[in-house]
């Protein structure tokens, strides 16, 4: 072997080491949505049947919120989150809009999303399950960025993002300022 292609594969290998340790970490160039973007639309079965997509929340606020019922850091948050759903429900905001709760759980299997949303108090429609044998293979995750959970966004009526992976603290802050 001549030193050039020695040289070669020496520089392959950790090229190749690097690329491997990249794609098992979930590293990409495409950092997801972020605040001042246009919120990516999807549609997505609901928990109840019905067909929903972000769209439709169109001219409202609209909390999304990435989670999983195996995730103790979002089954802390999750109590925040029902929280603002509860204190926003019945409000109208300056436009005229008001608040939509789209929850996502990122599961791998049955049906423990559910009795986790049963004992946090998620009583709103628009629920959405994405089962993977990969959690982050979710599409919407993907369409998000969303790479560790909890995450939430704030979207506003207009359908832009106006804080992404936020806080429950700073969309209070954000919501109550443009309460009607």
């Amino acid at each position: 072997m001549t030193a050039k292609k020695s040289f070669s594969k020496i520089l392959w290998i950790p090229g190749l080491i690097i690329l491997l340790l990249a794609a098992y970490k979930g590293i990409s160039v495409f950092t997801g949505a972020s605040t001042g973007d246009a919120a990516p639309d999807f549609t997505a079965e609901l928990v109840n049947g019905e067909m929903y997509s972000l769209s439709d929340s169109r001219g409202h606020y609209i909390i999304l919120d990435f989670w999983a019922s195996w995730c103790g850091p979002c089954l802390r948050d999750n109590p925040k989150l029902v929280a603002l759903e509860s204190k926003y429900s019945d409000k109208t905001f300056d436009n005229g809009s008001e608040l939509h709760v789209v929850s996502v759980a990122l599961e791998k299997r049955g049906e423990a999303w559910k009795r986790a949303a049963e004992r946090m108090g998620f009583n709103w429609e628009r629920q959405i399950v994405q089962k993977h044998k990969i959690v982050m293979a979710s599409p919407i995750a993907n369409d998000y960025g969303v790479t560790d959970i909890p995450a939430k966004f704030l979207i506003d009526p207009g359908g832009n993002i106006v804080s992404a992976k936020t806080s429950f603290e700073a969309i209070d802050e954000y919501l109550s300022d443009r309460l009607d």
